[in-house]
This record gives structure tokens, C-alpha cells and sequence, in this order.
């Protein structure tokens, strides 16, 4: 190089060092590494055991749970406490470094996975997993927001009560990234998504401010319901450290049946009658299809519970804190109802609770049968309930339209309105083909949602994968109150940066 060149670079390299210390650019952006002092200032406010600079030990925190995002950072910091998560964001609020809060790391949209950059922090909440209080005449509990979800249920249950949020990765998520991506899972219909459990969150605030509203009133009508912002925020607004939880009485009563249906517009036709029958008693109410059957028997060597093969299927469950809800008579004549009226074909109803445990096992291992069947595209999407039988349709009929022998799975919790659809490569194909055809296939399916007025994203959220379908699906005013909010709360930009928007 020419010394002209030389200097070029350097003055090239200093222009954005000085725009990046006026915070002026996104962190992200800037192409340097962090001074020694700041890396060692943060190793000191966690202390010695609570932090990872090994990049060899970093693997678990640095790619999402499918493999599809990977990313770099040069510290992962374990805070204990509230405090410490206070000093650290403050020291990277000053210094213009990213950070990315981090709870079990199951999501499936890269919303916990650092950049490539290699300049943001991780902060994994992980040690901050204690149980502060349990109040079961108030029916709430109080607890760090890295208690894994499984644990958070086990609690509840030991003080005869019952917390309702439910999905797969229940042993390893935390609550905290439950609260943060706004959660469903299977009792949705009944209870509602994560934010819906919730009564009150500390925040740090990307300033490093705490914002404590440890509160566990379920009226508490002065001013903005401020906790809502960070609920399904995905870190982009603040970390939540703690909250308080809704808890519920235990069931003492269940019925659980899986059944035939005549066609899939039948299935909103059961929930309606089981609704008008049962009240609040529908727990559950969880569409398969036939593929899905058909290949957890292949895969997963399971039986088939019925002699016969039908196309539609739901599973159904009835609870009650009452031990004399007799739930069981009850769907009882609900099925012999629907038989009557050709609603439904067939039904297995389990006797005992292994019996409902061996059906429950149909549905909750689906997710990982599919995921190792080859290469897929998949969708996470609500569409209003009574519309559910029509994007099945519609949509089933735009994947085989795009890709003739590729193979279709439709699941999901039909109960509330969230399907997922899988499109999985023809047997023998050619992989790198159907994935080319991926953008295509998925502007198809995500415009048959927006006209069915549904939602792209469900329960997954939008991390990384689906910042496109926001700026496209979102309108102009929703996208603008949601940037002016980042900005007047992250004005640096810090906050888990390049997510969502």
C-alpha cells in the first residue's frame, strides 16, 4: 500500500471511532474491538466465576436451538443479582456496547443470538434463578427471571397450586424468556399467552435504571400499564430480572380424548359445541393431520389408536379444580353430540391418566419427529379461530401449487387460532432447489394469513427471521409508535440491537 492509503484507513478507522463515541451509529455498525478496560471493568462487576471470555466453552450461547443462527461475542457475563445487571448495563449504556439478554436460548427466531459482529455482550440470566416468595392465598409467586419454566411449575405444585404456562422446551427455557417473547404453548385457550400471567416485572432499563414494579394486585388502575411494554419485547426495550406470577388452583378433575373428525371444517364446529357445553373447562384443543400420524408411527414406532385411518384429528382436554366436575360423562355426551350431528367419527377417550399421558405423547413429541425428517420450511401463524379449516386449505393447496411432491404437516392449537405448517422437500429431492423456492413459498403463505386477517408470527415472535414480514405486514403507524418507543427508551441502541426492528 501506498502511504496515502495507509493514512486513508486510518483516518477512516478514527472518523467512526469518534462518530461511535458521539453515539451516533448503532453499535453493530461499528467495526472495531472493545477496549481491554471496559472488558475487564465487566469481568469485575460479575466477579471471577461469572463469566465466559473461553470462546471454545461459548457454543450454547452463541447459536439458537435449530442451528440456523450463529453469532460471536467476546464476553458472556452470569450476573447474581439485579445490582450486577444494573452496573453492567450502565458501563455498556456509556461505552456504546450491544448487549443480548439471554434466558434458555430455545427460541426459534435467533432473538438471543449476538450478531456476527463479534461486539455485543451476552447477558445470560441463568444464576439469577431463585424463588423469592410463593403467596397461595394470593395465588401468586415472585421469582428471578432465570427459573427455568419446569421448575416454576414444580413450585407451584408444591404449594397445591398450579402455574399454566406449557410448551416444549419447559426443562430448559426460563422465565424470563418465556415473559419476554410473550410465550403460548398448550393452554392458551384457557389461560392465555405469557404476558396474560403476569402482574408485575422488575426492569432494568437500558440507562441501567431499575424499573421496580414487583406489584401483585390484579387491580391496580394508576397510569399506564408500563409492564406490557417489555412483555413480547424480545430485549430490545430492557431485561426483565424479575416478576410476579399468576398462579391457579390444581386440577383435580381431567378428561382427555383424542378424536376422528368427518372433515377439517368439523373441528371449529367441535370447539364451538365443546365451548357451549363446558364453559371454561377446555384446557386444550390441538389439531394433527393424517401425515402427522402416519409418521410418528413410522418414526417413533407408536400405535395407532384406531382401527381405521382418518384424515383430521383433535386433541381434546377438559380440566377442573372440582372433584365432582365429573368431566368425564360431560365429554361424553358432548362426542355422542357430535356423532349425531356428523361431526365427528370416531373418538378414544383415556380412562386413566396414562392412558391420557401415552395420547398427550402423539402431540408434544411432534416438534422433534419433524425437525428430523430433512430440510423443511415452517410457519407460526394465527388466524382467526372460525377461519382456521380455510388457511389449512388455501394454504396446503399454494405449497403443492409451488412444489408438486413436497409433503405437507398442519398442527397446532387450533383451540386458539395458531397453526403450524410444515413443507418438508420431496423424498429423494433436490434440497438446495426447494430451498430456493423458500421466499416464495413463504410470501404466499404469509399473504394467504394477511388476508384471513392472521398474524405471521403466533408464539415464535420476530428475533431475526421475520424482520422482513414486520416491515411488511405491519402498518405504517404500528411500525413508526414502535420505533418512537425504542428510541425515547434505547436512545443508544444498545438493548439486544438488530432485533425486531
Amino acid at each position: 500500500h501506498t502511504s496515502n492509503e495507509i493514512w486513508t484507513f486510518i483516518l477512516y478507522r478514527y472518523t467512526r471511532f469518534k462518530l461511535s463515541a458521539r453515539r451516533k451509529i448503532p453499535t453493530e455498525m461499528i467495526n472495531s474491538s472493545h477496549p481491554v478496560e471496559i472488558i475487564d471493568r465487566l469481568k469485575a462487576i460479575v466477579g471471577d466465576r461469572n463469566y465466559i471470555d473461553d470462546t471454545s466453552h461459548m457454543d450454547s450461547y452463541l447459536n439458537d436451538a435449530r442451528g440456523l443462527f450463529h453469532g460471536l461475542s467476546p464476553l458472556i457475563l452470569k450476573p447474581l443479582n439485579s445490582e450486577m445487571v444494573s452496573a453492567i448495563v450502565t458501563l455498556c449504556n456509556e461505552a456504546c456496547i450491544g448487549i443480548v439478554p439471554q434466558g434458555g436460548n430455545t427460541g426459534l427466531v435467533g432473538g438471543s443470538v449476538p450478531s456476527k459482529s463479534g461486539l455485543e455482550v451476552v447477558i445470560s440470566m441463568e444464576r439469577m434463578n431463585k424463588i423469592i416468595d410463593i403467596d397461595p392465598i394470593n395465588y401468586t409467586m415472585t421469582l428471578e427471571a432465570g427459573c427455568i419454566l419446569s421448575e416454576v411449575q414444580n413450585a407451584a405444585r408444591d404449594v397445591g397450586r398450579m402455574f399454566p404456562l406449557s410448551l416444549a422446551a419447559e426443562g430448559s427455557c426460563q422465565i424470563g424468556g418465556n415473559l419476554s417473547t410473550n410465550a403460548g404453548g398448550m393452554a392458551v385457550l384457557r389461560y392465555g399467552n405469557a404476558k396474560e400471567l403476569v402482574l408485575g416485572l422488575e426492569v432494568v432499563l437500558p440507562d441501567g435504571s431499575i424499573m421496580s414494579g414487583l406489584r401483585s394486585l390484579r387491580k391496580d388502575n394508576t397510569g399506564y400499564d408500563l409492564k406490557q411494554l417489555f412483555l413480547g419485547a424480545e430485549g430490545t426495550l430492557g431485561i426483565i430480572t424479575k416478576a410476579v406470577l399468576k398462579l391457579f388452583p390444581l386440577h383435580n378433575d381431567k378428561a382427555t380424548s383424542l378424536v376422528a373428525m368427518t372433515d377439517l371444517s368439523s373441528t371449529t364446529k367441535l370447539l364451538a359445541k365443546l365451548r357451549e357445553f363446558s364453559g371454561d373447562n377446555i384446557t386444550a384443543f390441538e389439531y394433527m393431520d393424517r401425515a402427522c400420524i402416519d409418521t410418528l408411527i413410522e418414526k417413533k414406532d407408536m400405535e395407532d389408536v384406531f382401527r381405521k385411518k382418518y384424515q383430521h384429528y383433535v386433541l381434546v382436554e377438559l380440566s377442573s379444580s372440582r372433584h365432582d366436575a365429573n368431566l368425564q360423562s360431560l365429554l361424553e355426551s358432548v362426542l355422542e353430540a357430535a356423532f349425531v350431528d356428523d361431526i365427528a367419527i370416531d373418538a378414544v377417550i383415556a380412562s386413566s391418566e396414562t392412558q391420557a399421558a401415552q395420547l398427550w405423547r402423539l402431540r408434544e413429541t411432534l416438534n422433534e419427529v419433524l425437525r428430523n425428517l430433512g430440510a423443511f420450511i415452517t410457519f407460526d401463524v394465527s388466524i382467526p379461530v372460525s377461519l382456521v379449516p380455510e388457511f389449512i386449505t388455501k394454504a396446503t393447496r399454494s405449497c403443492n401449487e409451488a412444489c408438486e411432491l413436497a409433503k405437507v404437516f398442519a398442527f397446532g392449537h387450533i383451540g386458539d387460532g395458531n397453526i403450524h405448517f410444515y413443507l418438508f422437500e420431496p423424498k429423494d429431492g433436490d434440497t438446495d432447489n426447494f430451498l430456493a423456492k423458500k421466499s416464495e413459498i413463504t410470501t404466499n403463505i404469509n399473504d394467504i394469513t394477511a388476508k384471513l386477517h392472521g398474524s405471521f408470527s403466533a408464539e415464535h415472535g420476530v428475533g431475526l427471521a421475520k424482520k422482513q414480514e414486520l416491515k411488511k405486514y405491519k402498518s405504517h403507524i404500528e411500525l413508526k409508535l414502535m420505533r418512537e418507543i425504542k428510541q425515547t427508551i434505547d436512545p443508544n441502541n444498545i438493548m439486544n440491537p438488530g432485533k425486531v426492528l
